[in-house]
């Protein structure tokens, strides 16, 4: 059962975040809560874990995005994050340890950070980064590129270029996980996502320019 805490956590991500990037936060914190499961399952050491910390950083680690958006975003998630939980009286350790696991949640903190971190920070790494290994999120690189670059011509060979370009992003996220639950339940819509992108450029190589 949620304690009083985390459901004031989430109806305030609720309201920042909006009713899509709210619904995207409960996917993440669902995939806290399995992969938190699936790792004492497997008789990996979850001692040191804080479950409500957990739930509680992946409610808030894309808190600032809305205002401030995706540059530097754990930082300053973090911070409005430790805002919230102080207002929240949360105890000060508890709050500490939402702080790093929003702090490595991200990919531009290098993996020796986050190993150095809690655990909190690994778990929440590779629920936020699963839906980010699926066919969906191949859409979703293809429209910010459209819109970062709208005056660009797109032929056939581009778009495998863009696509080949995907693809290595989408194994290197993969090596990334830090859990085995995490790369279990990813291996498999993963291998799918490549299989799709690489017939899609080897179709795209040996067609004529559009």
């Amino acid at each position: 059962m949620e304690t009083d805490v985390v459901q004031a956590v989430a109806g305030y991500a609720e309201k920042v975040l909006g009713r899509e990037g709210y619904r995207y936060i409960c996917a993440v914190v669902a995939n806290c809560k399995m992969l938190a499961i699936e790792m004492e399952n497997s008789g990996e050491d979850t001692s040191d874990l804080d479950l409500e910390a957990l739930v509680l950083a992946a409610y808030l680690h894309n808190i600032s995005t809305v205002e401030f958006g995706y540059q530097d975003h754990h930082v300053k998630s973090a911070e409005m994050a430790v805002q919230l939980l102080r207002d929240l009286q949360v105890p000060e350790e508890r709050i500490q340890r939402v702080e790093q696991a929003i702090l490595v949640h991200t990919s531009v903190v290098s993996a020796e950070q986050r190993a150095a971190g809690p655990l909190e920070g690994r778990i929440l790494y590779d629920a936020d980064k699963l839906g980010r290994l699926s066919g969906l999120a191949v859409v979703t690189s293809l429209i910010e590129f459209g819109a970062r670059y709208p005056n660009r011509a797109i032929n056939s060979e581009v778009l495998a270029a863009i696509l080949r370009h995907i693809e290595e992003r989408f194994v290197d996220l993969y090596q990334s996980l830090n859990t085995s639950p995490a790369r279990n339940m990813a291996q498999e819509k993963f291998g799918n996502t490549l299989a799709f992108l690489d017939g899609v450029i080897e179709y795209l190589s040996d067609s004529t320019p559009v």
